[in-house]
């Protein structure tokens, strides 16, 4: 199932949820529309069980039109960019892509979050959100799991890889225990917060 629903947070996340819940959806509809005219042919009346039971099968379609609004207007990571983008990030850094998650007020998506060296660093997938909005957001998040993470926004891959280079050039942490559990724990609560 997963291979069909995909994994939150891997490559092609996004491009298999659409299709999927899509899929979803069409048997929901034909499931609701196949019990109703089951039971307006068996009884000859629309008020019975089967009627009931089709309608009902509105809330989880309802659910993935949800899903659907969510998702369709946004794309996944293209296979280049994200090879690329695995092997500039170290072995010990957390890479997440088609990451799309929600706040009470926006629905806010990265093609790439990268968890690394006490930084949260996001490659936006869209030039037009509102980054302080989002960096707040984020922060505030962050900030409520673990104290001394910091979160960063990049509007392409260039400006990411710049800042990363010189990252990995300055930083050269130790990675004990602590940190690696700290880690965890962001990387935990990121991973919740997905879509």
């Amino acid at each position: 199932m997963e291979k069909i629903k995909g994994r939150k947070c891997e490559f092609g996340y996004i491009q298999k949820q659409k299709t999927f819940q899509s899929l979803m959806l069409l048997l929901f509809v034909a499931v609701g529309v196949g019990l109703f005219l089951a039971g307006l042919l068996i009884t000859g009346t629309r008020a019975n069980i089967f009627t009931v039971l089709g309608i009902l099968m509105v809330l989880p379609a309802a659910k993935r039109i949800i899903a659907l609004v969510v998702m369709v207007p946004r794309r996944s990571v293209d296979k280049d960019r994200y090879d690329q983008m695995r092997e500039t990030v170290s072995e010990e850094g957390v890479l997440y892509t088609d990451y799309v998650f929600t706040s009470p007020d926006k629905i806010m998506s990265f093609d790439f979050l990268i968890i690394q060296n006490q930084n949260v660093m996001g490659v936006l997938s869209e030039k037009k959100q509102e980054q302080a909005y989002i960096l707040d957001y984020l922060q505030k998040g962050v900030d409520s799991q673990v104290s001394g993470y910091h979160v960063k926004l990049f509007s392409s891959d260039e400006e990411f890889y710049k800042f990363y280079r010189r990252m990995a050039g300055e930083d050269r942490q130790e990675r004990d225990e602590e940190s690696v559990a700290k880690q965890d724990k962001v990387s935990e609560y990121l991973k919740v917060l997905a879509v």
